[in-house]
């Protein structure tokens, strides 16, 4: 999957040094870029001409020096002169990477800080006017270590059990885990490590922000026999998994509701959308986290139906009955 990424970076590798060679006036050929890179002088020489052809460089073979050159003066390669509104996009990153991406956001801030500096020979942008332009209100999240992050990628990418005291919510208390992690996820804006808990003897999330101390171990492991991602990720709603039984939800938002709900993208990766004559819209779809579904609903208040099934239709009116409980037993208090 990640093949032509690779193979298009390298490509970008080889134009931009065989360019910063010719600018210190050095003569690159196809044995110093074979040689720089490690492939054969075909695929040097295929370099060569594609900078030559597909980017209009006037690029000439000096016999003489037994290399290339420049016939004309050139001051920056094609790609790397940004525009206004490609400066304007990486600002927009640099500030929802510091909002969104967790224990990265610092790597990521000096990697776009580095993209502008390094793509841009000559800016006539006026980053003051961008920055005041645009702005970010994030959702309220979690901080979480930046050396965690980092030893979990690690492990993940060399597939290394790790060892962790792990604070849950619900009980209050800390414990030692042992972990095979698998996944990195972010959902609404906090991070968790999925991974195969030696405790629970089960695929679990943990939240970043609880994880209280890591160690990478030396012991290596192989994921469990037939786990998917995306069919973790699909079954459940949110961040909450289910007792991993499916179930078809249908829910219906009247005509005031139904509008918002439209602008937004889908709430679930199975969720179908079909308008209804009266304006409303009717939402069906495929979970396995009925409490997460229910928690979804609630903040809509009367602007929608439960439909289906019969157990989400229990929990939104059992959760409707306490919360109508609780508002009568104040104004009784308040009387």
């Amino acid at each position: 999957m990640d093949i032509k990424p690779r193979l298009h970076f390298r490509q970008l590798e080889r134009f931009t040094w065989i360019h910063a060679e010719i600018q210190s006036g050095r003569f690159p050929n196809t044995c110093s870029i074979a040689e720089k890179f490690e492939i054969s002088r075909k695929t040097a020489q295929e370099t060569i001409a594609f900078m030559r052809d597909r980017f209009n460089l006037p690029l000439a073979y000096s016999g003489r020096q037994r290399g290339f050159y420049y016939t004309e003066p050139v001051h920056s390669l094609p790609w790397l002169t940004l525009t206004e509104g490609e400066v304007a996009a990486i600002l927009i990153a640099e500030r929802l990477a510091q909002a969104y991406a967790g224990g990265l956001s610092s790597d990521i801030a000096n990697v776009l800080v580095k993209v502008v500096q390094s793509f841009t020979d000559r800016v006539s942008v006026d980053l003051t006017h961008l920055l005041n332009a645009q702005s970010v209100e994030p959702l309220p999240t979690s901080s979480i270590n930046h050396e965690h992050f980092k030893a979990l990628l690690q492990a993940i990418a060399q597939h290394k059990r790790i060892y962790m005291n792990y604070f849950t919510q619900s009980s209050g208390e800390t414990k030692a885990r042992k972990l095979d992690p698998l996944h990195l996820h972010s959902a609404r804006a906090e991070w968790y490590v999925i991974g195969f808990d030696h405790l629970r003897n089960k695929v679990l999330d943990f939240h970043l922000g609880r994880i209280r101390e890591i160690t990478v171990l030396d012991e290596t492991f192989e994921p469990p026999t037939g786990f998917d991602i995306e069919r973790y990720l699909a079954r459940g709603f949110g961040m909450i998994r289910g007792d991993g039984q499916l179930y078809d939800v249908v829910v219906q938002f009247d005509a005031y509701q139904a509008r918002w709900i439209r602008q937004q993208s889908k709430v679930h990766k199975t969720a179908l959308y079909e308008d209804l004559p009266d304006g409303g819209l009717r939402v069906t779809m495929q979970v396995g986290a009925l409490e997460g579904v229910k928690q979804w609903v609630m903040q809509y208040g009367a602007h929608v139906q439960v439909v289906a099934p019969p157990a989400l239709r229990d929990l939104v009116r059992r959760e409707a009955e306490a919360l109508l409980a609780h508002y009568s037993d104040a104004a009784k208090e308040a009387t």
